[in-house]
């Protein structure tokens, strides 16, 4: 079986990413403002109002240093998701964006990667206003967090890839009601408000087998510069989950415009 990533041309999925930039840009103001705006109040609101009713340190670190990076990865990881689930749905329904790219010499492969790698760059874009936003209110305390948007952006090519093979097989946007619901679920026990290690054994299995935790929690290493064996672990499964994911986007897409 030849693998869907073989069939990428990197000059088509430049070309179908080029256009997705050129789009944002015309709004580039407008999208501008919930990055800037959201980190801002959720660390007023969780880093210093709820973080002044944690008694100590929280995994050995400031409760501000703890959920800067869950707010962090939380909304970089959901922009990543949105990207390619409503905008993505959008494109490929509603607009016929795909139906006239795939017109072209492009092919499902090429385009499903371009929408892979546009989710992550938007995602990137994010992850820098917020880094900023940590940095002054003083919860990426480490050397090590310029490169704490590296496990992040690797956790946007899971959900980013994992979320377009999803709106592959979604016809009726309704049906993201569904997945909406079980993506932010999912983020409660996730490690973004509260360290994994307080749920019960059973729950533990369950959050570090989404590769989100991983994600979450090699990113507030980096922040904070506490790195543990674990960490080796989770960033071969996460990069292992984010292959296969972009694999299961690419076939998927293919089967719904291509088949």
């Amino acid at each position: 079986m030849t693998l869907a990533a073989t069939q990428i041309n990197l000059r088509d999925a430049f070309a179908v990413w080029r256009r997705d930039v050129e789009v944002h840009l015309r709004l580039w103001k407008m999208n501008l403002i919930a990055p800037a705006i959201e980190p801002v109040f959720s660390v007023l609101a969780f880093g210093w109002g709820l973080g002044a009713l944690v008694a100590g340190k929280v995994s050995g670190i400031s409760y501000l240093s703890f959920v800067g990076a869950g707010i962090l990865g939380l909304t970089v990881l959901m922009r990543a998701m949105f990207e390619t689930t409503y905008a993505a749905y959008f494109r490929m329904v509603y607009q016929s964006t795909y139906d006239a790219i795939l017109a072209t010499p492009v092919d499902a492969e090429s385009l499903a990667f371009a929408e892979i790698l546009w989710a992550i760059t938007h995602a990137a874009f994010d992850t820098l206003i917020i880094m900023i936003v940590l940095a002054v209110f003083g919860a990426a305390t480490s050397p090590w967090a310029v490169l704490a948007p590296l496990p992040l952006l690797v956790g946007s090519v899971f959900i980013a890839s994992f979320s377009l093979a999803v709106t592959a097989h979604v016809h009726d946007i309704d049906a993201f009601n569904i997945y909406m619901a079980a993506f932010f679920t999912v983020m409660l026990i996730c490690g973004c408000w509260f360290p994994v290690g307080v749920l019960p054994a059973w729950l533990r299995i369950v959050a570090y087998a989404i590769p989100l935790t991983e994600s979450i929690d090699l990113t507030r290493a980096f922040l904070t510069g506490r790195f543990l064996a674990r960490h080796v672990y989770e960033a071969a499964y996460l990069l292992i989950f984010a292959t296969a994911s972009c694999e299961w986007a690419m076939r998927s897409l293919r089967k719904r415009m291509v088949s």
